[in-house]
């Protein structure tokens, strides 16, 4: 029995995955079950989907002999947004130390911004801070000052849409211990530690969404969400060949985009539409870097012949097919997300063994119980 096991869940389009590690971060079991009850990122039947949530996690459990009370889980889907907003903070008349209580009242006085009540914090990433409205900093922490300001980015989600996947976690017999997105939890597991504090852009083709995540300073800066998969591409091929939807997957698979036939073109002008519209959004963050971030790209879409070419061809700039950092006794890229979330949680229990909260990578905001708690713990 292992008494500091962690889980980090993937409830994808396709599969329910589970990932069961160790504080060390090293897997002891997995599993996973064709998704049931989700569709386009949000639970459509609570039955079905705790099913096939309490079936995945108990394949994990039983390989890993251990049970586990708490999973990390993700969310995704084109009801993400991000919110820019600045806080501010008076610490005292004359400059004194900054504290990580100074820090917390900062964060949380950005956090009041002009958001529907429908939404609800997933990431709080503190961009910058500046002291005394002169000096502009990464990590205020010991300094001295009078005044302290912070830039936040804050990255939210449909309420409900947490709400329901907490319940569906809730009735297969666990509890969410955290909610984090896709892109996040995927880049723990594909992406090095320095990478990330470089700049990195993570796009994650799957079969319903595509999702481009963006990376700095070891934190998840933004995260954009098209609605654009794998099984829109064979719609494409089922409606203009007239053909049953199996048939047309095949074909997708079989061809790609670097064939030149009739297949190809009737799929590549829709993937460079919808890359050519993540580039824009991402053409910014891509040109204010001093050096090229790494891009990585996963998903079922990813594997398509020609894909990581036609990426190249529209951002201009090297792309590199994902594959998982010290995966150990498993290699599947399709366990990244579930991976990634376990090597999260690994951390926070490392820190806590330490007797110090672990410092956030990605920017964690909170959890969902009843309601969410927001948790501020980016540094500290």
């Amino acid at each position: 029995m292992h008494r500091e096991s962690v889980c980090g869940l993937d409830i994808g389009a396709s599969n329910v995955r589970a990932l069961i590690g160790n504080a060390e971060g090293n897997i002891l079991g997995f599993g996973q079950v064709p998704t049931k009850g989700f569709s386009k990122s949000v639970v459509s039947n609570l039955g079905l989907l705790s099913d096939a949530i309490e079936a995945s996690v108990m394949k994990a459990e039983e390989m890993a002999k251990a049970r586990v009370r708490k999973v990390i889980t993700n969310v995704s889907g084109v009801h993400i947004r991000t919110f820019q907003s600045r806080g501010s903070v008076h610490i005292s008349d004359r400059p004194s130390e900054i504290t990580k209580d100074d820090i917390k009242r900062c964060i949380e006085s950005a956090k009041v911004i002009a958001m529907s009540l429908d939404r609800e914090a997933v990431h709080l990433v503190p961009v910058r801070f500046f002291i005394d409205d002169k000096m502009e900093i990464n990590d205020p922490l010991g300094l001295f000052g009078s005044k302290l300001d912070a830039d936040l980015n804050i990255i939210t989600s449909l309420v409900t849409v947490l709400q329901n996947i907490t319940k569906a976690v809730n009735l297969a017999g666990y509890e969410v211990d955290e909610l984090v997105v896709s892109g996040a939890g995927t880049a723990q597991a594909v992406f090095e530690e320095e990478e990330l504090m470089d700049g990195a852009v993570l796009i994650d083709a799957g079969k319903e969404i595509t999702e481009a995540a963006m990376f700095l300073d070891g934190k998840i800066m933004d995260s954009f969400n098209f609605p654009f998969g794998g099984d829109d591409l064979t719609q494409i091929l089922q409606d203009n060949l007239k053909i049953f939807f199996d048939e047309a997957e095949e074909m997708k698979v079989k061809y790609g985009l670097a064939a030149k036939n009739e297949i190809t073109n009737l799929l590549l002008p829709k993937v460079e539409t919808v890359l050519e519209d993540m580039h824009k959004k991402l053409e910014s963050f891509l040109k204010n870097k001093k050096s090229l971030p790494r891009v990585i790209v996963v998903g079922g879409v990813a594997r398509m012949d020609g894909f990581i070419e036609t990426v190249e061809k529209v951002f201009r700039m090297p792309v590199t097919m994902g594959s998982l950092k010290s995966g150990g006794k498993i290699s599947d890229i399709t366990f990244a997300c579930s991976l990634g979330l376990m090597k999260y949680g690994a951390k926070k229990i490392i820190a806590a063994r330490s007797g110090s909260t672990a410092p956030e990578p990605m920017g964690f905001a909170g959890r969902l119980a009843t309601k969410i708690k927001s948790i501020i713990s980016e540094y500290f």
